[in-house]
């Protein structure tokens, strides 16, 4: 049997740390955990640093075969990019499928961020263990510049470190906070430190996902400077009063830290040990030192073991996907001739179904020429075209006052090229606008009138000055009563 194993690599600035697990059963073994320097492009591969966290087992020889599977398992490697360069978003979507999830994203994205959409690597999913929303369900998005991502996908090229998946700081402290520590779940606002000697790791999460991410170095001679700027970094997110706890996950020599925190902040705060799951190899339990240090690449090395399928990923490679992919191709390109033998059967069988229904069409239309009955009078003839006439006028909809009211709140950004009324009482709007941002001003003011509901925007072509299609329901429909004078609008 196979084990299943996950590297996690947690860079910022010049250092990385390297954390691989292993699952056996139901546990999950921590084989090694080593602080690493990151080397640029062009220099030596990775060496570990002179200092290692407390509890912290030496390097052993590094094995190159290690990240890309081996004998005894596929293994997946998670790296992340730092915090300040990844750009965080939730919105509220309605449900649809994947490809049309992704265009009201790309759409959302570019009318929200500073950068154009086309220099940005962006991915989302839905939060499915959040409460749905007004109009669906809760979607995080993050996006990063991509000049940044592909510096640090080179950085650890460069360092031999081979990634399968590039992430975020926000997914790996929310794989640590649900597999990673041992707390009780709270559907509120919650934080957590990660407090070492020299510096807290501040995360604050709503619901179980990760808000915001941040860094302070610790003042040691003034802590009161410290708790300040964790006060700052929790309201920069959320007001202080809407914080439900604080979870504290740090070693002994952090205990007067954490009670001066706890008199600054005025919350409550909670010690949290690692999870009774994660042990070392010799079973040894990982202690809060460790988890302090190490706690984004256990999240890192986590989310590659149990959330390998729904994890964002803003680059890397699936070798597992690519590999299958491949040998699909080339089993069907092993025997072309047997492809083409297939193709041209496939051919004659076509031409024999089409002559066939062509023989068919032909004998109806002569069963029904031979029926007609010449003897039929005019009027019975135009008595059917006579009725459903009546029911068009009886029925028909008050097409100028639909117009009339869609006209009043187009902005001038926006040129209307067709507007489409169907029986059913479809709208379907196209266009184009200068500014993005004008399309959902126009929808939102549609939705607060009374004539239409269920207003979509649906972009075609995300780029500025783009066309647009936007579609919604006639909710107050209006019947036409005859003899009203027609005209203008």
């Amino acid at each position: 049997m196979s084990e299943r194993a996950a590297i996690g690599i947690h860079t910022y600035g010049n250092t990385a740390r390297r954390v691989e697990l292993r699952q056996a059963g139901q546990r999950i073994e921590v084989v090694r955990m080593e602080r690493l320097l990151l080397d640029r492009p062009g220099a030596k591969p990775p060496t570990s640093s002179a200092g290692r966290a407390p509890g912290e087992s030496p390097s052993p020889p590094e094995n190159p075969h290690r990240g890309n599977g081996s004998s005894r398992g596929m293994t997946t490697v998670f790296a992340s990019l730092p915090a300040p360069d990844v750009m965080s978003r939730w919105w509220n979507m309605p449900d649809a499928d994947e490809q049309r999830l992704r265009q009201m994203v790309s759409h959302r994205l570019e009318a929200d961020l500073p950068l154009p959409i086309d220099q940005l690597t962006w991915e989302c999913r839905r939060l499915h263990g959040a409460p749905a929303g007004p109009q669906g369900r809760w979607v995080l998005t993050q996006a990063a510049p991509r000049d940044r991502v592909a510096r640090d996908m080179a950085a650890l090229a460069a360092a031999g470190l081979r990634v399968d998946a590039m992430t975020t700081e926000a997914e790996a402290v929310g794989a640590l906070y649900r597999h990673g520590i041992n707390h009780s779940c709270h559907p509120g606002t919650e934080g957590i430190v990660l407090a070492t000697a020299d510096e807290w790791v501040i995360a604050v999460l709503t619901g179980g996902l990760t808000r915001s991410v941040r860094r302070i170095r610790v003042a040691a001679d003034d802590l009161d400077v410290t708790c300040r700027e964790c006060r700052q970094a929790i309201e920069a997110e959320v007001p202080l009063r809407e914080v439900h706890r604080l979870l504290w996950c740090g070693s002994s020599e952090t205990t007067p830290a954490r009670q001066k925190a706890a008199e600054s902040l005025g919350l409550t705060v909670e010690v949290v040990e690692p999870h009774r799951q994660l042990v070392e190899v010799g079973g040894t339990a990982l202690t809060s030192g460790q988890l302090a240090a190490f706690g984004p690449a256990l999240g890192l090395a986590l989310a590659g073991l149990l959330e390998h399928n729904t994890v964002i990923r803003l680059a890397g490679r699936e070798q597992d996907r690519i590999e299958a992919g491949r040998r699909r191709v080339e089993s069907l390109l092993r025997y072309p001739w047997a492809w083409m033998a297939t193709a041209i059967g496939l051919l004659i069988v076509t031409l024999i179904i089409h002559v066939a229904a062509i023989k068919w069409e032909t004998r109806q239309m002569q069963t029904l020429l031979k029926g007609w009955d010449k003897t039929q009078s005019t009027a019975a003839r135009i008595e059917p075209k006579y009725r459903a006439l009546l029911r068009l006028e009886k029925y028909r909809i008050d097409v100028e006052g639909t117009i009339a009211d869609l006209c009043r709140v187009v902005p001038d950004s926006i040129v209307i090229s067709s507007i489409q009324l169907s029986r059913e009482q479809r709208l379907v709007i196209k266009g184009t606008a200068s500014d993005p941002k004008a399309i959902f001003k126009l929808a939102d003011d549609l939705r607060t009138g009374e004539r239409f509901a269920s207003v979509n925007p649906e972009r075609s072509e995300p780029g500025q000055g783009g066309s647009f299609t936007l579609t919604a329901d006639l909710a107050d429909v209006r019947r036409l009563t005859a003899g009203l004078p027609r005209g203008g609008l």
